[in-house]
């Protein structure tokens, strides 16, 4: 069964920025995941720590400490 491509839009420009692959998350024009899908989390591959946290089908930044951003900045598009 092959991996459903999913596409991840900016909530400020509604460009898309990434794709998901599997469980993983490329930005657009690139073969090198940047980040990594567990559940409701989004790991960060270089630093492998909380990056974004998904609610549906938008993605609020982790920005330290255990908080998160106020509004999502990115979204599914499906």
């Amino acid at each position: 069964m092959e991996a459903k491509e999913r596409y991840l839009y900016d909530c400020v420009s509604d460009r898309a920025v990434f794709y998901e692959a599997g469980e993983y998350l490329f930005p657009l024009a690139s073969s090198t995941a940047e980040y990594w899908i567990d559940g409701d989390y989004v790991y960060c591959m270089k630093t492998d720590s909380i990056a974004f946290w998904v609610l549906g089908k938008q993605l609020y930044q982790h920005i330290g400490r255990g908080e998160l951003t106020r509004d999502p900045v990115l979204y599914y598009g499906d």
